[in-house]
């Protein structure tokens, strides 16, 4: 197991804010990530691939990096494929594809892992009511209260718009199994590359950011921040409830602009829930 001290986290996030780690650990089996996990006491940060995370300045907390756990993808036999909680979910998707499979490819823009797409049951708008509950048929994952590894079948009705059961539990997602539809590698191709298009079209992806910013909060008032800047970062006037990071923008300037959008929700007694996760 990798272990580093006074590591710079820049690379980390899809944010890309200036921090250090005061130490990290890259386990790369279960036996090392449940070493890791002791050590740090349980008290420590789990890290995928860093798509809805913010660092402070200084994160003091121990952090475990799970993107070297585990990197398998498995065909079944009985049409679904297996993917470790490291595998990002492009290669998941390119995977079906080679495969002939296919099904949410509205993912491949998503800077995330298995583990964390799972773990935030990622998917379209809300208003699209597709997520990736819909696909997964199980997941296999660490119960840290007695450190054992157990599997879970996916019961719909405990999964909701970017809600997973995992957010409830103290556990760590290791892998997941999704069913997936047969199609064409022509068919799939053609979903990913219109789902890059519309990235391209409707949001300011060419510069770091984590993407959704609450996921709930109101569009007009969200409207309204468009362009509102502090420090380094400011709202994207092209992307409602987007944080974008252009001018080395820090943790301070990222929590300043999501307060100051959750003290406009407060004035009209509405509720702003944020996605992304500050790791200090």
């Amino acid at each position: 197991m990798k272990i580093e001290y006074n590591i710079d986290l820049y690379k980390f996030s899809t944010m890309r804010t200036p921090s250090i780690a005061s130490v990290m650990y890259t386990p790369v089996n279960a036996k090392e990530l449940i070493d890791a996990i002791l050590t740090c006491k349980y008290d420590c940060y789990f890290l995928g691939g860093g798509s809805n995370i913010v660092f402070a300045d200084r994160v003091e907390k121990p952090i475990i990096n799970l993107m070297e756990f585990n990197k398998t993808l498995e065909r079944k036999e009985n049409g679904t494929i297996t993917a470790g909680c490291s595998v990002r979910i492009q290669k998941l998707i390119n995977f079906g594809k080679e495969n002939g499979m296919g099904g949410f490819e509205y993912l491949y823009s998503l800077p995330a892992s298995v583990g964390g797409i799972v773990y935030m049951n990622a998917g379209r708008g809300q208003v699209y009511h597709q997520q990736i509950s819909d696909w997964l048929q199980s997941v296999e994952y660490l119960d840290l209260n007695d450190m054992q590894v157990k599997t879970m079948s996916v019961d719909k009705a405990q999964w909701s718009y970017r809600h997973s059961p995992f957010q409830e539990m103290n556990a760590v997602i290791l892998s997941a199994t999704f069913y997936m539809l047969i199609s064409s590698v022509e068919d799939v191709a053609a979903r990913i590359q219109e789902r890059i298009d519309n990235v391209k079209a409707n949001q300011e992806a060419n510069k770091p950011s984590c993407g959704s910013v609450f996921n709930k909060e109101n569009k007009f008032i969200m409207r309204l921040l468009r362009g509102k800047r502090i420090g380094g970062a400011h709202f994207s006037k092209k992307t409602n409830n987007w944080i974008s990071n252009d001018e080395n923008g820090t943790a301070d300037d990222v929590i300043a602009l999501m307060e100051w959008a959750q003290k406009w929700h407060k004035r009209f007694g509405i509720e702003c829930v944020p996605e992304i996760r500050i790791f200090k």
